[in-house]
This record gives C-alpha cells, structure tokens and sequence, in this order.
C-alpha cells in the first residue's frame, strides 16, 4: 500500500518525502489551501490493510483553549459522515484523519486513494479558519455555527 500512495500523491503533483511516524513508515506531504497551507501524511499499515490520511492543522493549541477548540472538535465531528478531528491534548497538535480498511491482500484502488486524500484535505480547508478562530479565543459555539460542513 505505501508504493500505491507514494505513487498516486507524486503522480498528483504532491510533494512526497518517505519518513516514518511513531515508529511506522509515512509519506509526508503538504498541500495548499485556500487561505493557507498545511502539513499532511499518509500513515499506510501494509500488515493490517489499513491507511489512514492525516492533515496537521497549522497551529498550536494551548493549554488556555484546549476547551474550546476540544468543544468545537467534538461538535465537528458530530457532524462528518467521514473522518474525524482528532486533538492530542499534550502537545496541542490538532489533525483531521481520514482512513480506510481493505481486505488482506486487496490492492488500493486509484480512486479510493484519491477520495481519501481529497475528502480530507478539502474538509480541512473549510474548516481551518474556525479552528484558528477557536484556537485565538473565539467562542466554539458560534466558530461551530460558522463552520462550511
């Protein structure tokens, strides 16, 4: 699966960089968004059929907002139908994965890949100014209501 979306993120014209993440072999990327730009990854796991595509959001959540952006998060979510905003509470990273399972031994399909790493980097783009809002000290509720989902 990793030479299936290292092939189709450099075939697309994505800056592709292997490297690994908590131990396991990523491909790193980037991609630019309407207002701004953003560090991606893909996280393929080969023995597990699993691939999951990562967006990490373009700011830093500190201990002073972290109910805030966690309220927004969780209302995010509540709303997707794929995907998930996902908010690691001691660094103050804040990603949006998107994932996929195949089968043992079934190979990644082209346009699957392709839905995966546009569903998530286009939800990212909708959303990021309402994370950065939250993240500035906006109240959720109403960076919620703002949201483009």
């Amino acid at each position: 699966m990793f030479r299936e979306v290292l092939g189709f993120l450099a075939a697309d014209g994505w800056p592709v960089a292997p490297d690994s993440f908590d131990g396991v072999p990523c491909i790193r990327t980037r991609f630019i968004g309407t207002d701004d730009a953003w560090d991606c990854r893909a996280r393929p796991y080969d023995p597990f059929g699993q691939l999951a595509f990562e967006s990490v959001l373009p700011l830093t959540v500190g201990p002073e907002q972290l109910d805030a952006v966690t309220q927004l998060a969780v209302r995010a979510n509540w709303r997707l139908l794929t995907g998930a905003f996902q908010l690691d509470l001691d660094s103050g990273e804040l990603v949006f994965r998107t994932m996929v399972f195949l089968s043992d031994g079934v190979e990644l399909p082209e346009p699957l890949c392709r839905g995966l790493v546009y569903s998530n980097v286009l939800t990212v783009d909708r959303c990021l100014t309402e994370f950065k809002a939250a993240a500035a000290g906006d109240d959720p509720l109403q960076a919620y209501e703002r949201l483009a989902l």
